[in-house]
């Protein structure tokens, strides 16, 4: 296997202890909170471009690999840079967007939203907002991080102002949208309300309405081997951003246990195809042999080269 590195966004320490281009080590736990951010956002992002699916994609964290290699001048400025493996063989170019660019933009552009006192972005997941209690602990009066995805034109400012108003939206339960899988454990026909287990064990309560009576004594009756997907908008507990009850069910679909929901808005492989072709530069497509659709085997297998 090679490595190769990207660079993903430059997390910039301003203020009067960093005018001499180092870092205390005290700060470097910042570092540390900022990618904890954008994993934890990449994940949820995951979840939502793949509905119906409780599990991340097999080493989806292992593939989040971030590092530094140096700090630059312009105050203290690091490079944080996305590693990536590759086999011998595979094409070495830039990789395709993926869930973790989604969520350097969508950390800044929330990161923006709270310097400037203005809602923050409606997709960033409001259960995560408690990590930015340990982003910016560090932090002195007269003192910032600057959050400067690769593809951003200028920098997303992170203060104590910043920190403060973004903890503030965590103050109380908060309401966020949902898509959730879990077996229905009870019911209470007379009063609309159920308990649905999550694949964690955790337990969440909510209301149904009554023309939805039917699915839930379906999926109550058929609970061992069947699953209740849910979709609508549920509370959360500010403190640790886990679902307290679901609040509003918009959609119920029943499933069949360890199903994968099929995904109407999945985009079609020939889509990805063509966008990946597109990323390979014209005299990389020219070294390709002439040959290579009728001595496929020859060249990924090493069989004898069919005559012409």
């Amino acid at each position: 296997m090679k490595k190769k590195s990207f660079l993903l966004a430059t997390h910039t320490f301003k203020g009067p202890r960093f005018e001499d281009h180092g870092l205390p080590l005290d700060v470097l736990e910042e570092l540390l909170s900022y990618k904890n951010i954008l994993v934890e956002t990449a994940k949820e992002l995951w979840r939502r471009n793949h509905p119906g699916r409780q599990r991340l994609r097999k080493n989806f964290e292992d593939s989040l690999n971030l590092k530094f290699y140096k700090i630059e001048h312009g105050s203290a400025s690091v490079p944080i840079m996305r590693e990536i493996e590759f086999e011998d063989n595979d094409f070495q170019f830039e990789p395709c967007r993926d869930e973790l660019d989604e969520a350097v933009e969508l950390v800044a552009d929330t990161t923006d939203a709270a310097s400037r006192d203005a809602p923050l972005p409606e997709n960033f997941p409001k259960r995560l907002i408690y990590l930015f209690e340990d982003y910016g602990k560090t932090l002195r009066e007269g003192e910032s991080f600057e959050q400067k995805p690769v593809k951003r034109q200028k920098p997303a400012v992170y203060s104590l102002d910043t920190r403060k108003r973004i903890l503030e939206r965590s103050e109380g339960k908060y309401e966020d949208i949902v898509d959730i899988v879990g077996e229905i454990r009870a019911a209470d026909l007379d009063g609309l309300n159920f308990i649905l287990r999550l694949e964690d064990g955790s337990k969440i309560p909510g209301k149904f309405l009554p023309e939805q009576e039917e699915i839930i004594t379906n999926a109550l009756r058929e609970h061992s081997a069947r699953r209740l997907r849910i979709k609508g908008r549920a509370e959360f507990n500010p403190y640790d951003g886990k679902i307290s009850r679901v609040a509003l069910v918009e959609e119920m679909i029943l499933q069949e246990a360890g199903e994968i929901a099929y995904d109407p808005n999945a985009r079609p492989i020939w889509e990805i195809a063509d966008e990946i072709a597109a990323s390979v530069p014209a005299e990389e497509w020219e070294k390709l042999p002439k040959d290579l659709s009728k001595n496929f085997d020859h060249y990924l297998y090493g069989h004898p080269k069919e005559e012409k």
